[in-house]
C-alpha cells in the first residue's frame, strides 16, 4: 500500500527529484561564470610546470616575456570589433595573467609575493568577468535591450544615441559600423525592425543623413492616429479668404501634424513652385484628397481654375460656379490644352515686363509699385494684376488616351514659369498612361494606395521608398490614406504617411457655400490670360459656360399656367374626336428626296468653309478628318480629299497644326 500511495505522488514533488531540479538550476546558473575561474587555475597550474621545466633559464625568460607581449597585442587587435570597455578590459586581463606566469615559471609559484599575487589577483580579475557577465544580463542601464533588438535584426555593431521623444513619435539617431554597414542595410532591415517591435510596416521609417553613408534617424510612431476618420465639414477649409501662397491644408500625419502642400514658389522660403500628380486605385480615397485640394484653393482670393473633367463634374458639380472654365472630356479637353500652351508666354511675357522672377502675390494686385512697372520710365504703371492660375485634369488617363501621352509635355515644363500649377489626376501613373518626361516633370506627388510595389515605383522615388513609404500596403483598405512628396515639405516627412479628409453627403451644402463664396469674391481672369485664351478658343472660351449665382431662380418648364390656354389659337377649330383625313396618291413622299448630286471641286470647298465656320460656332475649336465622316457621307468626297483641304487651310492661316493629325481652328477677328 506504501509502495501504491508513493506512486500516486506527482514526480515534480518527489523529495529526490526536488534536490535534482534544485541542483541542475544552480549548474545551469553558475555555467556562464566558471570559465574566468578555470583560467586562473589554469593559469596556476601552467606556471608550477614552468617553474618544473625553465627555471632559471635566461632563454626561456625572454622567449616567455615576448610571448606574453605578442599575446597581450593580439588581444588588443582582436578586440577592436567590440566596445572599448570590453577591449580594455580583455586587454589587462590577458597582460596580468601572462606576466604572473612569466615569473613562476622562471621563480616559482611561491617566490617572493608571486602567490600572494595569485591568490588575490586572480579571483579579482575572475571576479570581474563574472560581474561583467551579470551588468551585462540584467542590464540596469537599458543599452542591452537597443543592442539586442539591433542584433536580432543584423546590425548588431550599429550605435544608437539619445532618443529624441515627441508625442507619438521617437526618433533615435543611428550610428553604424565602419566599413561593414551603410545605409542601405538599415532600408532592408525595417521590416524586421517593425516585427520586433510589433507594429505596422508603415510606422518605422530612417532618414540616412545626406552627407554620411553610417548615419542616419531612425523613426518609429508607436500609435497610427489616422484611424480615426475626419469628416471635412467638421473642420472646413483651413484659411477661409486668405492666399494662395498660404498652405493648403489636406489632413494629418499620422503623429498629428497638418498635411499641408504649397502651389506657388517662395524666393524667401527657398521653396520652388511645382506641379501635383495626384494617383492611387479605385476605393483609395483619390476622390476625396481631390476635393480637399480643390476647396482649399477655391477658399483663396488669389487664383482662377480650369477644369477638364470626363465623368462630367460627378464629383465637383457643387464647386461649378467657381471655375472660370469648366469642359468635359474629348475635344473640349483638347482646346483647353491649346489655349494653355497659348496662355503660358502671355503671361511669362507679362510677369517679365513687370520686374517678377516668379508669380507672387503682390502680383495679383494692381501694379502701383514703380520696382514693378512695365513703363521704361519707372513710373507706376497701373496695369491690373495676375491671379494664381490652376489648370485641373481629372481623370488625365481618359484625356491622354485620346491626346497622346506626351500632351501636357510642354506646359508641365514652362507652367510654372508663368504661374500656373498644372495638377493632373489619375489612378495609375505608368508610362503606358503619361509620358516619364511629363511625369517627372510635374515634381509634387500625392500618393494613395495602389495595387503594388511596381505601381508605387511609378509615383514615389526611391530614397522616399527606401526610407519605409510603401502605399502597397494599404491599397484600397484604408482610404485616405496617403503620402505627400512636394517643395516646402521637410524631406523627412516624405516617408510619414497622411491621412485626407471625408467627404460625406452633408458635406455637398457646405461646398455650394465654398462656391458661390468665391464667385462674389474670388478673383476673376486677367485681360491677359483671357485675351490669349480667346485668341485661340475662339467662343469655346468667350462663351463658355459659366454659373451666374445671382441669377433668380426660373419657374420650373414643367409648370403649367391654369390661366394659360391649353390649345395653340390656330389650332382651336381642329375637333380631336374627328377622324384624320386619307392620304391621296404621293402623299407619303418624302419632302427630301436624295438626288445623289455630288458638287463640284469649287463648290465642295465652299462647303467645306463653311464646315469649318460651323465647328467654330459650336465651340469645337480642334478637328481632324473624322469629324468630317457625316460631310464626307453627304458630299460624296473622301477623307484623303478632306485631309488636304485640311493642309491648305493650315497654309491659308484659318488652321494651326495641333499635332497628331489634329488642327486647330484659327478664330476669325470678329469672333474673338
Amino acid at each position: 500500500m506504501g509502495r501504491k500511495d508513493n506512486d500516486t505522488v506527482p514526480a515534480l514533488v518527489q523529495p529526490v527529484a526536488t534536490s535534482s531540479s534544485t541542483r541542475n538550476y544552480l549548474v545551469r546558473r553558475l555555467q556562464p561564470h566558471l570559465p574566468p575561474w578555470l583560467g586562473v587555475a589554469g593559469v596556476g597550474v601552467a606556471g608550477a610546470l614552468g617553474n618544473w621545466r625553465w627555471e632559471g633559464s635566461a632563454a626561456a625568460g625572454v622567449g616567455l616575456t615576448l610571448a606574453s607581449v605578442a599575446l597581450t597585442g593580439a588581444t588588443w587587435w582582436a578586440g577592436k570589433s567590440t566596445s572599448q570597455q570590453r577591449r580594455l578590459h580583455s586587454a589587462i586581463t590577458v597582460a596580468a595573467g601572462s606576466a604572473w606566469l612569466t615569473g613562476a615559471c622562471l621563480a616559482g609559484p611561491t617566490a617572493g609575493a608571486l602567490d600572494d599575487l595569485y591568490l588575490i589577483g586572480g579571483p579579482g580579475l575572475a571576479l570581474s568577468w563574472n560581474v561583467r557577465l551579470m551588468l551585462r544580463t540584467s542590464d540596469p542601464s537599458g543599452q542591452s535591450s537597443d543592442k539586442g533588438l539591433l542584433e536580432r535584426v543584423g546590425l548588431a555593431r550599429a550605435q544608437i544615441g539619445a532618443a529624441k521623444v515627441e508625442p507619438n513619435r521617437v526618433t533615435a539617431p543611428l550610428l553604424l559600423d565602419a566599413g561593414t554597414q551603410t545605409n542601405d542595410d538599415v532600408t532592408r532591415a525595417l521590416p524586421s525592425i517593425a516585427s520586433a517591435l510589433d507594429v505596422p510596416r508603415t510606422a518605422v521609417r530612417y532618414q540616412p543623413d545626406p552627407d554620411s553613408e553610417r548615419r542616419g534617424d531612425l523613426v518609429i510612431v508607436p500609435r497610427d492616429m489616422l484611424a480615426d476618420t475626419v469628416r471635412w465639414e467638421e473642420e472646413g477649409p483651413a484659411f477661409p479668404g486668405g492666399s494662395i501662397t498660404d498652405p493648403l491644408i489636406l489632413g494629418v500625419y499620422d503623429d498629428g501634424a497638418p498635411l499641408a502642400l504649397w502651389l506657388p514658389g517662395d524666393a524667401k522660403q527657398g521653396r520652388n513652385a511645382t506641379h501635383l500628380l495626384i494617383a492611387g486605385m479605385t476605393g483609395s480615397g483619390k476622390g476625396d484628397g481631390a476635393l480637399n485640394i480643390m476647396t482649399e484653393i477655391l477658399t483663396r482670393k488669389d487664383v482662377i481654375v480650369w477644369l477638364s473633367d470626363p465623368k462630367e463634374f460627378q464629383d465637383f458639380r457643387p464647386l461649378l460656379p467657381a471655375y472660370d472654365w469648366a469642359v468635359g472630356g474629348g475635344a473640349d479637353t483638347e482646346i483647353m490644352v491649346e489655349a494653355v500652351k497659348a496662355v503660358i508666354p502671355a503671361r511669362t511675357k507679362w510677369l517679365g515686363a513687370h520686374k517678377y522672377r516668379q508669380w507672387e502675390a503682390a502680383a495679383v494686385q494692381q501694379q502701383t509699385d514703380p520696382r514693378h512697372s512695365c513703363h521704361d520710365d519707372g513710373t507706376a504703371c497701373g496695369c491690373p494684376g495676375l491671379p494664381f492660375h490652376v489648370v485641373w485634369f481629372e481623370e488625365a488617363g481618359v484625356s491622354l488616351g485620346l491626346l497622346g501621352d506626351d500632351a501636357f509635355n510642354s506646359i508641365a515644363n514652362l507652367a510654372r514659369s508663368a504661374g500656373m500649377a498644372l495638377i493632373v489626376s489619375l489612378q495609375r501613373p505608368s508610362h503606358d498612361q503619361i509620358s516619364t518626361t511629363t511625369r517627372d516633370a510635374l515634381g509634387g506627388r500625392l500618393c494613395f494606395g495602389v495595387p503594388n510595389a511596381t505601381a508605387s515605383g511609378f509615383m514615389l522615388p526611391d530614397t522616399v521608398l527606401d526610407a519605409g513609404a510603401a502605399p502597397e500596403r494599404w491599397a484600397n483598405r484604408r482610404p485616405g490614406y496617403c503620402y505627400l512628396v512636394a517643395p516646402g515639405i521637410p524631406e523627412e516627412r516624405y516617408a510619414d504617411p497622411g491621412r485626407t479628409r471625408w467627404f460625406t453627403e452633408d458635406s455637398v451644402s457646405l461646398m455650394e457655400t465654398v462656391a458661390q463664396w468665391f464667385a462674389r469674391n474670388g478673383a476673376t481672369v486677367d485681360p491677359v490670360t483671357e485675351k490669349a485664351a480667346a485668341t485661340v478658343a475662339g467662343r469655346a472660351y468667350t462663351e463658355r459656360r459659366r454659373v451666374d449665382v445671382d441669377a433668380q431662380d426660373s419657374e420650373d418648364d414643367d409648370m403649367i399656367d391654369e390661366n394659360e390656354p391649353l390649345v395653340d389659337e390656330d389650332d382651336e377649330h381642329i375637333d380631336p374626336e374627328q377622324e384624320l383625313p386619307q392620304l391621296g396618291e404621293g402623299a407619303d413622299v418624302p419632302l427630301v428626296q436624295e438626288t445623289g448630286h455630288r458638287p463640284d471641286p469649287a463648290q465642295a470647298r465652299r462647303l467645306f468653309v463653311e464646315a469649318i465656320a460651323e465647328f467654330e460656332a459650336k465651340g469645337q475649336m480642334v478637328i481632324g478628318p473624322k469629324d468630317f465622316t457625316d460631310w464626307c457621307d453627304r458630299n460624296g468626297y473622301s477623307r484623303p480629299w478632306v485631309s488636304a483641304r485640311l493642309t491648305e487651310a493650315y497654309r491659308e492661316g484659318r488652321l494651326a497644326d495641333a499635332g497628331r493629325g489634329r488642327w486647330r481652328i484659327v478664330p476669325q477677328m470678329s469672333h474673338a
